[in-house]
């Protein structure tokens, strides 16, 4: 049993695509009879660990929005 996105074209493990969404994209899964595909666990640190970067990006950003919102005033 796996969760597949049309997207990706991948079968995720039920823990990977938390509340039905593909890990990777983002987009909606379909439930699947089927084992999850050879490269999910790979695709899914992957998609992790960019999430992880972006919301440090985003941090980051934020931060120093607020930094020159500070200055200017």
């Amino acid at each position: 049993m796996s969760y597949f996105c049309s997207e990706c074209v991948v079968n995720w493990w039920p823990y990977q695509a938390k509340g039905g969404c593909c890990p990777r994209c983002g987009g909606g899964t379909t439930f699947r009879q089927e084992p999850a595909s050879d490269d999910a666990e790979p695709l899914f640190v992957i998609a992790r660990i960019e999430a992880a970067r972006r919301e440090r990006c985003d941090a980051f950003e934020a931060y120093y929005e607020r930094r020159e919102q500070h200055r200017a005033a």
